[in-house]
């Protein structure tokens, strides 16, 4: 009884210290760090032949393409808007 008391004792004393490593500020950032590192790493390595540059780019290109078109669009309603008035004050001069 005393050899299953101390075994007892032994596997307590190491889930304790296991468990304070796991919860130290610094031991826990770092594991953090490298799941953020290995999720990246599997990110960019999809297998759909694109590298981590093709995706960025991807990205990038689809941002400059919604800004270029939200300009667009901005320019086309103050053109028509410009266009509106001053065909109402042709009118009013006409009348």
């Amino acid at each position: 009884m005393s050899r299953e008391a101390e075994r007892r004792q032994d596997n307590l004393a190491a889930d304790i210290d296991e468990l304070i490593d796991r919860i130290h500020p610094k031991n826990a950032l770092m594991r953090w760090k490298n799941e953020a590192l290995d999720a990246a790493k599997g990110f960019s390595a999809a297998g759909d032949g694109q590298g981590a540059q093709g995706r960025i780019a991807a990205v990038a290109g689809g941002v400059i393409g919604v800004i270029v078109l939200a300009a667009g669009v901005a320019v086309l309603a103050a053109v028509r808007g410009r266009g509106e008035e001053e065909e109402s004050s042709r009118k009013a001069a006409k009348d």
